[in-house]
């Protein structure tokens, strides 16, 4: 319920910068489908990282940094004191899973705006 009542306040969110600002029918379809696109794309991207589908890709140029550019011994122990921190891990995960939600129905909710934008036009 509460992804719907997001979704919806986003076109009225959409809407209201119609009614306000000064922009034709064509500007404020292109403005919302360009919105659209890059919400989408960035929640693409979140979704691919939290897969884990590149972490060896990335785990390889974090052993080359750090063989060129070793870490000092107290960031090292800071690193694993973080990664041994399982409440800030959980935080973490949920910080990025509703950030992911919310750019998914910001990026489905301005392309929904931009076509009936266009069924309009």
């Amino acid at each position: 319920m509460k992804k719907v009542i997001t979704f919806l306040l986003f076109i009225f969110i959409w809407i209201g910068v119609k009614a306000v600002s000064g922009l034709s029918l064509v500007e404020w379809i292109n403005q919302s489908f360009l919105v659209g696109i890059i919400s989408l794309l960035v929640w693409a991207m979140m979704v691919i990282f939290r897969s884990g589908f590149l972490s060896l890709f990335f785990k390889g140029f974090r052993i080359i940094g750090s063989t060129i550019a070793p870490k000092p011994r107290a960031m090292e122990q800071t690193d694993r004191l973080i990664e041994a921190d399982q409440n800030y891990q959980s935080f973490k995960k949920t910080v990025i899973a509703n950030l992911a939600i919310l750019m998914f129905l910001a990026g489905f909710s301005s392309i929904t705006v931009s076509v009936f934008g266009l069924i309009l036009y």
